[in-house]
Order: structure tokens, then C-alpha cells, then sequence
């Protein structure tokens, strides 16, 4: 039989620290931080710290049981009789409402209370209304540095897909002097021209002839070369910059299958016919 767990002490405490990976990227209050910031409110407040604790890299949506650092806290609260959990920041506990309540409550339960060293630790209506807020304005922060690190994450997606790494660029562009891909107006009138022709039904062939009578952008064709404008789908993408309606893009390829399924069709036809 497991002896009796000793009586919570208000004198003594146990202490936690969490930092997420979001919270790291963010650079913000980390480890070490917080670990100076409760060491001073342990001293100030004449506390015996019998345990450290931290859950690095966890979220702060996440659940007392999804934390080992958490639970290893608790456990040893109750194994040694600390009456306090001190914790640096009411964000640090959590960043859900929730949650926080959720943990304080199982601390609660246990006789351990919690003392967040940026205050709001009365036990009055007041109080507790005023820690509610406080998690609640965790939750929001929470919720603002995702939105910040996502509308980063798209804007340096942005960049890269407008980025121009070398070599030439594909018809239609050009680099500019931040080297970013940008629409060249003489050479996406030739693009739409490719892609109208061949979706009015025009061969590859015919309109490699066509751009090389009058010598389109200065540079001799080649079937290869238009055919890989054709299926380019660059040009229907709204980065770096749409030249070509996907409408317009699709029915060129449309096109161009029908084409080919012809050849091939009248190819077979021939075949059949050589051989009678």
C-alpha cells in the first residue's frame, strides 16, 4: 500500500516553463527567460523550490496529458507536498482558455495552487474574472503570431515563385532588378498568339511557320520551342504573372489532343489500308 501523500505546503513549490515551436520561431519569452523570471518571484515571495519543469516545443493548446514536463510537475507536487505551481506568464500555462482552466482546475483538485508571477493570483470574483481575461487574451495572442507566421510563410512563397534563379526565362518574362520574374509585354503578345492559334485548331507545325516568317522575337522556331510554350502552365498562374486565361490555356490543350488523336486516327486508317 502506497504510503499517505504529505500535505500540501504553501511554502513550497514546484515550477514550470513552456516554450512551443511557434514561440520559438517567434523568438519570443523563452526557456531560459522565464526560468530567471520565476527564480526572482521564488526568492521575493520566500518560497522552498523543490522541482523544475518545462515542456519545450509543446503547444499551448495542448492538454495536461499531452505534457510531460506538466504532469511530472503535478506528480511531484503531490509526492512532496509543494502547495504551489509558479508559473511566469498566464500565456505560459496555456494559449487556449479552455485548457488553462482545465489545468488550473486539476492542480486545484490536487490542493496545488497556481501563482503566475505577472500577478492576478487573488482568489476573489474579481480575481478570477481578471484570469479568465487573461487567458483569454493568451488565446488571442496565440491565434495572431499563427496569423503572422502564416501571412510570412505566403508571402516568401510569393517571393520564391516570382524569384528568377537563371538562365533565360520562359517566353513572356523577363527579370527585373530585384530579380523577380515580371510580365515582358512584347513576348506575352506572342504567347497569347501561340496559345490562340493552337486553340482555333492550328498545327504545331503551322504556327512554328507562322513566327518564323516574320522572324517573332527575333529568334528562329522550332516545333520543340512551341510546343513548350504550350504546355507551360506558367502562363495561366497568377505568379509570377498570368499572361494566359487557364480558359484559354485548357481549350489549347483540348486542341491539341484533338489534333493528335486525329493523326493518330488517320495514321491507323493508312495503316489499314496499305495492308489490304
Amino acid at each position: 500500500m502506497n504510503p499517505a501523500l504529505p500535505a500540501r505546503d504553501p511554502g513550497r513549490c514546484v515550477t514550470y516553463r513552456r516554450v512551443s515551436s511557434v514561440d520559438q520561431r517567434d523568438r519570443g519569452y523563452g526557456l531560459d527567460d522565464q526560468a530567471a523570471t520565476i527564480a526572482d518571484f521564488v526568492a521575493r515571495e520566500g518560497l522552498a523550490a523543490v522541482g523544475h519543469f518545462a515542456d519545450p516545443g509543446v503547444s499551448g493548446t495542448t492538454p495536461l496529458e499531452g505534457r510531460p514536463g506538466l504532469s511530472d510537475a503535478l506528480d511531484t507536487a503531490l509526492r512532496e507536498g509543494a502547495g504551489v505551481l509558479v508559473v511566469a506568464r498566464h500565456d505560459r500555462l496555456a494559449r487556449d482558455t479552455l485548457q488553462a482552466l482545465l489545468i488550473e482546475k486539476a492542480f486545484a483538485d490536487a490542493g496545488v495552487k497556481i501563482a503566475y508571477v505577472e500577478g492576478g493570483n487573488g482568489e476573489s470574483e474579481a480575481d478570477r474574472f481578471m484570469r479568465n481575461v487573461m487567458h483569454s487574451m493568451a488565446e488571442m495572442q496565440k491565434r495572431e503570431l499563427v496569423r503572422r507566421l502564416r501571412a510570412g510563410a505566403e508571402k516568401k512563397r510569393e517571393h520564391d515563385a516570382r524569384a528568377y534563379v537563371g538562365g533565360r526565362p520562359p517566353l513572356g518574362y523577363r527579370a527585373d532588378a530585384s530579380r523577380e520574374l515580371v510580365i515582358d509585354p512584347e513576348g506575352a503578345a506572342i504567347v497569347r498568339e501561340v496559345f490562340g492559334r493552337a486553340r482555333r485548331g492550328e498545327s504545331v507545325a503551322r504556327i512554328t511557320r507562322g513566327l518564323n516568317e516574320r522572324e517573332a522575337s527575333g529568334r528562329r522556331w522550332h516545333p520543340t520551342s512551341v510546343r513548350r510554350v504550350l504546355t507551360n502552365d506558367i502562363y495561366k498562374r497568377a505568379r509570377p504573372g498570368r499572361i494566359v486565361d487557364a480558359k484559354v490555356w485548357n481549350a489549347a490543350q483540348a486542341a491539341l489532343a484533338a489534333r493528335r488523336k486525329g493523326e493518330h486516327e488517320r495514321g491507323k486508317a493508312r495503316s489499314k489500308g496499305g495492308g489490304e
